[in-house]
């Protein structure tokens, strides 16, 4: 269970000496990268997870852009990121209401994201900055590179043979090649984000597979990269349940391959062009509204 941070802890996450005068400088120009961390109730991991970010991240100004956005949280998640982006200018805060998924988190970052590559990972800190560095990397050779957990021995036994059968599940329903669909570590060049995000319905945890497929359907070019995720207590993920609604969203994703109807339907309509550029070309620090994302969508 998430828990609200003590006012001791938020205070430890400030930054300080070089680092807080940093901060403090306003980013003039979009920066070169963008770390989506969706949340749901992190207040209790989320602080850990920023203070690794940022202390391994570039702290030059304009740089890097930490996004932080909070699907519908009903504990301190605000607070929390609020309190360092209120101390480090490269930490933004979106925030809606009431919970909508995994998957419209991420969307609703991607096109709100300002940097020339957007990164999503998640906001418990299973995955470690050398990963992050390493999509990145991976980013120059293609304009999709994902994190792959195909092969690590690490884990629960349980966990690791459903996520097998559920990719067996997934090349067999879509097609798709690839060894770990599932991992919450990828990374896209910032035209081809807003390629596919713009294109995106799926809100619940098989958004993945969406965002897979999406990129096969334009032909671009995924990059798998090898990665460690570590288990973090309090997962959200409830492996049976979650499995039965992730299969129906991918049978529902092939329904709409086959009957032409993923442009027509769904909870996130397709903006027009110059929306998502709006939205993806707005200064750093302004409110950008993406496609898909409630009215009451607020930056922070």
């Amino acid at each position: 269970m998430s828990g609200n941070p003590r006012p001791d802890e938020l205070a430890n996450l400030r930054p300080s000496g070089d680092a807080a005068d940093v901060c403090r400088t306003p980013m003039c120009t979009a920066p070169a990268l963008t770390v989506i961390l969706p949340c749901y109730n992190e207040a209790e991991r989320l602080p850990g997870t920023l203070q690794a970010l940022l202390t391994h991240l570039s702290a030059a100004p304009g740089k890097v852009e930490v996004l932080v956005v909070d699907d519908g949280s009903t504990d301190a998640t605000v607070t929390v990121a609020e309190a360092v982006a209120a101390a480090d200018r490269r930490v933004r805060v979106l925030s809606y209401g009431p919970n909508r998924g995994k998957g419209f988190a991420v969307r609703t970052g991607m096109l709100a994201a300002q940097g020339d590559l957007v990164v999503f990972t998640d906001a418990d800190g299973s995955y470690r900055p050398g990963d992050l560095d390493r999509i990145v990397e991976a980013l120059d050779q293609a304009p999709v590179a994902i994190g792959s957990r195909a092969g690590d021995p690490s884990g629960p036994v349980a966990r690791r043979a459903a996520s097998r059968v559920f990719n067996l599940a997934i090349r067999g329903t879509l097609g798709l090649p690839f060894g770990d669909t599932q991992s919450g570590l990828k990374g896209f060049r910032r035209p081809a984000a807003r390629q596919i995000f713009r294109q995106a319905r799926v809100d619940g945890f098989a958004f993945d597979v969406e965002v897979l497929w999406l990129a096969r359907q334009l032909r671009l070019e995924v990059t798998e990269v090898q990665v460690q995720a570590m288990e973090r207590q309090g997962s959200k993920v409830q492996m049976v349940a979650d499995a039965l609604e992730m299969l129906g969203e991918v049978w529902a994703v092939r329904r709409a391959r086959t009957s032409r109807a993923h442009a027509e339907g769904g909870s996130a309509p397709i903006p027009p062009p110059e929306a998502a550029v709006s939205a993806a070309d707005s200064p750093v620090g302004t409110a950008a509204t993406p496609a898909g994302a409630p009215p009451a969508l607020q930056a922070s």
